[in-house]
């Protein structure tokens, strides 16, 4: 970490070049706090694309970045499957590290990952996104304060085309958990945000070889709500997400796609009839460059970038200024309930969390 204009300025390594190391190297750029000094990646030619953008050092060898003394972060955009060897590598090197989701594969490998960076005393961040989008942030206030009054029911949905990576390692549930794991882990982090712990699941999920996966999970929390959980890697659309959700006292609503994507009907109140107000933001989806990658869902509220706050986020929690709104224990429990999920998808029973 070095001073720039009086401003305390991380030096950042980007461990792949794919399109979340596309998407974090422009926040890094625009945060002020931080400048990506390398980008690694197997593929040359990928990484020298990606430095060339933002003045780094391109290599395929992570020990050049993790060997540099004024590095002190590094940020892992690599498949899941290499979530642990890669950030145990950056951690014992005495790096800090923020990690895209899903931590990992297994509840085994992200403990262990936490007890490492632990042990060597350096900070880790799992890149859970979802918590910073406004209209998700609004949802929950909405919930937590009690302007629903008791929440009854949870609708989530997620959709869209099947991703493309790096050696179409998604298609590959052993690589990449399939969409239950990869894909609505955005949206079982949420309801554990919002409702506590989860109770039991039951899951259905289909999947052929073009492949097309679509599930729908009927998910329990412990405090009585029942959330309906839809994940589609099957979409012919664009990259789509919306919720519902049900109060004693009014309903809240939320579809990407829409030009007023936020809409809030409250009951009747004594003073007239049903009031409704519309806010939030809309979405896009990103490809990741010419050929066809995983969607990246955008907010067009520039001063609120979901992305950009996220990592402006963990570079405070490095400095020690803050404490982060995703712990590596939240990545974990959303990882438990994302394998419960698939377990019963793949017995056809429910399964208790305990």
């Amino acid at each position: 970490m070095t001073r720039e204009r009086g401003v305390r300025v991380h030096k950042v390594a980007i461990w792949g070049a794919g399109t979340m190391g596309r998407v974090h190297a422009g926040c890094y750029q625009r945060s002020e706090e931080g400048r990506v000094a390398y980008v690694i990646d197997q593929d040359l030619g990928k990484a020298q694309e990606l430095a060339s953008t933002c003045g780094a050092l391109p290599t395929t060898d992570p020990e050049a970045a993790l060997t540099d003394p004024e590095v002190d972060v590094v940020d892992v955009c690599l498949p899941t499957y290499l979530h642990r060897e890669s950030v145990e590598q950056a951690a014992r090197s005495g790096k800090h590290v923020l990690c895209e989701k899903p931590v990992a594969l297994s509840t085994e490998d992200a403990k262990a990952m936490i007890d490492t960076c632990r042990a060597c005393g350096v900070k880790l961040g799992i890149a859970h996104v979802l918590r910073y989008f406004p209209e998700y942030e609004t949802a929950r206030h909405m919930i937590t304060s009690g302007e629903l009054g008791h929440i009854g029911t949870v609708r989530l949905s997620r959709v869209g085309p099947f991703p493309r990576g790096w050696a179409d390692w998604y298609a590959d549930e052993g690589r990449s958990g399939g969409v239950l794991l990869d894909l609505s882990i955005h949206d079982f982090d949420f309801l554990r945000w919002c409702f506590g712990p989860v109770d039991h699941v039951y899951a259905r999920k289909v999947r052929n070889d073009r492949p097309l996966e679509y599930a729908l999970v009927v998910v329990r929390m412990k405090n009585g709500v029942i959330a309906h959980v839809e994940g589609s890697w099957a979409h012919p659309g664009p990259f789509s997400y919306r919720f519902e959700i049900c109060g004693s006292s009014g309903m809240i609503e939320y579809d990407s796609l829409k030009s007023r994507p936020l809409s809030v009907a409250t009951a009747v109140s004594p003073g007239g009839g049903n009031g409704e107000a519309a806010g939030g933001s809309g979405s896009g989806s990103g490809d990741g460059g010419g050929t066809p990658g995983v969607a990246v869902p955008e907010s067009p509220l520039r001063d609120r970038e979901p992305y950009l706050r996220e990592i402006r986020e963990f570079l405070a929690y490095v400095r020690g200024e803050c404490t982060p709104r995703v712990l590596p224990e939240d990545a974990v429990a959303a990882l438990e309930i994302s394998l419960a999920a698939t377990r019963s998808a793949c017995t056809g029973k429910v399964v208790s969390m305990g």
